[in-house]
């Protein structure tokens, strides 16, 4: 009895400690904390970082909540998020980035040369490192104010200079677990928006990011070296690529995949590529499902990049063998005024190391692409892109080919005088790809044309280029070897042409009930 009347009385003791405690940090019923509580001014002018930093710390010290943002303009620097704190924005409620380089916070951490993984001075507007369980949500918005830090003198044609200091992104998170974010309004950034780097287990749902186009390096999301994550229902537009793919383990310091990446239900825009899939990494990227995405107004729809870069940006001094690609998948894929639909690349740019590079596996089914360019797939002599299947492809030409263009092969700007131009590539497979050539104008040369590649097999082609362009034919070959099954020819125009180093097997004409 005397054992039991002691333990009770211990019980009593830690549980009014608890209340004591519990006071002391004021835990709403709700686990709601309020940045107005803490003195946090919603007026455009006041500097909010420490009232906001403090909700956050409070909240997080308590075991978690949500950090609620009210109606109003809540001007701050950067902002660490901790372990299960959730930052809420009412609907008006908005969060603007400083204009003032001391406002932001240095990220630490080093990469694999153990220099600062983001330059000696980068920060975000809100970051989080090695935290579990975050969330960015609500109907408010979070502007990174990115026009105070570019110049108004234009670095191109199409992209404004940065100025000396700038955030290298809006959002960061490195080596978190279990990331949720939802709804919000990105809007402005002045570098990155999004960027998850080293992270696990990533939600990402209906939120709308809004960067200029003449904006330098305003993607939308970068998804960097991390498993199991899950885009849907967003729309993103910006003056770089809408959503990246990426795995450079030498910035995150070790070698980790890019991999189980769904993105579905979205719609994109972009001065650069709607989707890229590599260039920026060593890890390998892989079993990426991309499915019911339009893209409109941007320079490259589907880019698939393998490539060992030189070694003269920023960026690439920590990659040292380039990506390794396997897995992707493209499905239900709506396109409107986009230069080149389909863009894929294996390449070694330093010509003093032999990589390990593979780009295979990659399969795009029923897409549709109106008012568009040309389509590359290229791999190179020591290693050829492989196992590619193409299937219920149609493509509305509209750019024009004259005497004078100037066609590449082998550089980012590439350029070329078909529909599909196939370049070092085993394994390829094509079925139901059809040509529209109405509006397009000048000497386009074949739909398909297939140089230096073996074991394709091409499968219901068909064109409308009668009147519009005069085609040498809808299929070329040179040193390559073709399967052609079911072909479908046009009237007065020849569906094949090919050099004598060229193997083609030709087995029956389709036959339709037109």
């Amino acid at each position: 009895m005397k054992h039991l009347k002691s333990t009770l009385i211990l019980i009593i003791i830690l549980s009014y400690s608890l209340i004591v405690e519990a006071g002391k940090m004021n835990i709403p019923k709700d686990r709601t904390w309020y940045v107005t509580d803490y003195g946090a001014k919603g007026d455009g002018k006041t500097l909010n970082t420490l009232t906001i930093q403090k909700t956050i710390d409070h909240c997080a010290e308590a075991g978690g909540g949500t950090v609620r943002i009210p109606p109003g303009i809540f001007l701050s620097g950067t902002l660490i998020l901790k372990n299960g704190v959730q930052l809420y924005l009412d609907v008006n409620a908005k969060i603007i980035g400083s204009k003032n380089q001391l406002d932001y916070k240095n990220v630490k951490g080093l990469n694999i040369n153990n220099e600062p993984r983001f330059g000696e001075f980068g920060s975000f507007l809100i970051y989080a490192e090695n935290a579990k369980h975050i969330s960015i949500a609500g109907s408010g918005e979070i502007n990174g104010n990115g026009d105070a830090f570019w110049e108004e003198e234009m670095f191109s044609a199409k992209v404004r200079k940065p100025k000396k200091w700038r955030p290298v992104g809006l959002i960061g998170f490195v080596n978190c677990q279990f990331i949720n974010i939802r709804d919000v309004f990105f809007v402005n950034s002045p570098c990155y928006t999004i960027w998850p780097l080293g992270c696990d287990d990533v939600n990402i749902d209906g939120i709308t990011i809004r960067n200029p186009l003449n904006g330098p390096n305003t993607d939308g999301l970068d998804i960097d070296c991390c498993r199991g994550v899950f885009v849907s229902n967003c729309n993103i537009a910006g003056g770089d690529d809408a959503i990246a793919i990426k795995s450079d383990g030498g910035k995150l310091g070790e070698n980790h995949p890019c991999e189980n990446i769904m993105v579905s239900n979205c719609t994109l825009s972009s001065s650069a590529c709607a989707i890229r899939v590599g260039y920026e990494g060593d890890a390998p990227i892989r079993n990426c499902a991309f499915s019911n995405i339009t893209m409109y107004n941007s320079s490259r729809g589907i880019d698939i990049i393998s490539i060992l870069p030189e070694r003269n940006q920023p960026f690439t001094f920590t990659i040292f063998e380039g990506t390794k690609i396997e897995n992707i998948q493209f499905d239900n894929i709506v396109m409107q005024d986009v230069n080149q639909p389909i863009y894929m690349w294996l390449n070694n740019e330093r010509k003093d190391v032999k990589p390990f590079l593979y780009m295979k596996g990659i399969r795009i089914s029923n897409l549709m692409a109106k008012n568009a360019g040309d389509s590359y797939i290229r791999g190179s002599f020591e290693n050829n892109i492989e196992d590619i299947f193409l299937s219920n492809i149609y493509i509305s030409l509209i750019t024009e080919v004259t005497k004078e263009t100037v066609f590449y092969e082998n550089v980012w700007e590439s350029k070329n005088p078909y529909a599909l131009y196939v370049n070092n590539v085993t394994n390829l497979h094509i079925d139901n790809f059809f040509v529209d050539f109405s509006s397009a104008k000048g000497t386009w040369k074949h739909a398909i044309n297939c140089r230096d590649s073996r074991k394709i097999v091409l499968s219901k082609i068909s064109t409308k280029s009668e009147k519009f362009v005069d085609l040498i034919s809808q299929i070329g070959a040179q040193n390559s070897s073709l399967q052609v099954i079911d072909y479908i020819p046009e009237d007065n125009v020849k569906f094949l042409f090919s050099d004598e180093n060229s193997r083609i097997l030709v087995k029956k004409e389709y036959q339709s009930n037109r």
